[in-house]
Formats: C-alpha cells, sequence, structure tokens
C-alpha cells in the first residue's frame, strides 16, 4: 500500500512539474512573439519617468463628431494636454476636429489608417494602414513616430515592418477597459484607485462616459501630486 501511495505521489507531482513548465514555456512564447517584448530591436514605450509626478492621458479610435468635442471641452477646462491615437479614416471625415486637437495644444499619434488588427492583413497593406496615417497627422501639422496597433494585435511580420520604419511602439500601463460600456463613475473609480506617476492610460474617444469621468479623475490626481501631460516620444530617464 505504501509503495502504491507513494507511486501515485510521484505521478502527481510529475504531472503538476509538467503543467507548470507547460505554462511558463506557453507564457514565454507568447511575450516573445507579442510586445512590449523588445522583438527586433523595436522602440516601445509602456510608461514615463515615475521620479517626475507625470502621468499620460491617451484617446484611442477618434476624432468622432460626437465624442472628441465632449473630451476636448473636459480636458480644455481642467488644463490638460493629452494624445489622441487617431485614425485616418476619422481625420479624412473630420479634419477639422484634428485641428481642433492640434489648436487645444494636444498631441496626435497614428492608430492605423482603418483599425484593422495588423494581424489579419497581408504586409502588402502596411504602407496603407501606417505610412498613410503618419502622412495625415504630419499634414495635420503634427510630427510623430508613435503608432498604437489597434486591438494590440502585433506579429513578427508588422514588427518588422514597424523597425524598419523606425516607428515606436506606443503601449500603454493603465488599461481603463472604456472600449466597452462602462458608467463614468467606474471609470473615476478605476483610476482614482489605480492611478501612478508614470502611467500611460489608455482609454478611447467614443461614449459619453469618459469624458464625463475626466473632471474628476483629474481632479483626484492633482490632490496626489501628478501632472497630466502628453505622451512623451521616448522615455526620459533621471
Amino acid at each position: 500500500m505504501k509503495l502504491n501511495s507513494l507511486s501515485s505521489s510521484i505521478k502527481l507531482s510529475l504531472r503538476i512539474a509538467a503543467f507548470l513548465i507547460a505554462t511558463a514555456a506557453l507564457w514565454s512564447a507568447y511575450f516573445w512573439w507579442r510586445p512590449p517584448g523588445p522583438t527586433l530591436h523595436l522602440r516601445v514605450v509602456t510608461h514615463m519617468n515615475e521620479a517626475s509626478n507625470e502621468v499620460a492621458l491617451t484617446f484611442d479610435d477618434g476624432p468622432h463628431p460626437l465624442t472628441t468635442p465632449l473630451l476636448l471641452a473636459s480636458l480644455k477646462r481642467a488644463g490638460v494636454k493629452a494624445t489622441f491615437f487617431v485614425v485616418s479614416d476619422g481625420l479624412t471625415l473630420y479634419p477639422q476636429l484634428a485641428r481642433q486637437i492640434v489648436d487645444d495644444g494636444h498631441r496626435l499619434a497614428n492608430h492605423s489608417n482603418h483599425h484593422i488588427n495588423l494581424t489579419k492583413i497581408e504586409s502588402s497593406d502596411y504602407p496603407i494602414e501606417i505610412d498613410r496615417t503618419f502622412d495625415a497627422i504630419s499634414n495635420a501639422g503634427i510630427e510623430t513616430r508613435l503608432f498604437r496597433p489597434p486591438g494590440g494585435g502585433l506579429d513578427r511580420r508588422a514588427m518588422n515592418y514597424l523597425y524598419q520604419k523606425d516607428v515606436t511602439l506606443a503601449w500603454w500601463t493603465n488599461n481603463v477597459g472604456d472600449w466597452a460600456p462602462l458608467p463614468a463613475w467606474k471609470i473615476a473609480n478605476h483610476l482614482n484607485n489605480t492611478l501612478r506617476a508614470g502611467d500611460i492610460v489608455l482609454m478611447h474617444d467614443a461614449g459619453t462616459s469618459t469624458p464625463q469621468a475626466l473632471p474628476l479623475v483629474i481632479r483626484e490626481a492633482r490632490k496626489k501630486g501628478l501632472n497630466f501631460v502628453p505622451m512623451p516620444e521616448e522615455v526620459l530617464l533621471p
């Protein structure tokens, strides 16, 4: 009986060890294959200098005629500058919103042309999805090399293209999750409890809850001594 019990324990331990090894291997492969790992020497900005007490608000998917003016109004009342990761389809349809974003002192950055996951398209489409948007942003009066892939979708083909084009991958440290319908109080509670110095906050130019939440978020962050700045093109170390 003791031998059988010992044998069963050994088998169980081996199974657990095999599971843990396989899990570690899969996670390692995942982070090697996809960002924010430093694959192909691609520049990646994921956070800012914590010692500066600065945080950056970033908004994906705009411009949009209903929500962008609300965001701009909230930011203007609070005296905060942010970064808008724009889709050039929107820039083409609403050039006046792009001008307003720039005139208000905010930054534009690249979120693709048609908001298509780069892992779902051919490499020949990269110039349309990436280069065309950089050109549109440049025509709006802003120079940037920041690119944030729609849905965070990247593979080695896309990262190799970004590296060859001297593009900086724009990641984040704090994902609000406001792409899903969230009430303003949930957005505010999330950031009031999690926002830290050096954070790059991922939000979206969609819906009315995010602009409604911004005044409370900004007020509480300032009480903690945090300052809001546009997302930097690179992390400046002390």
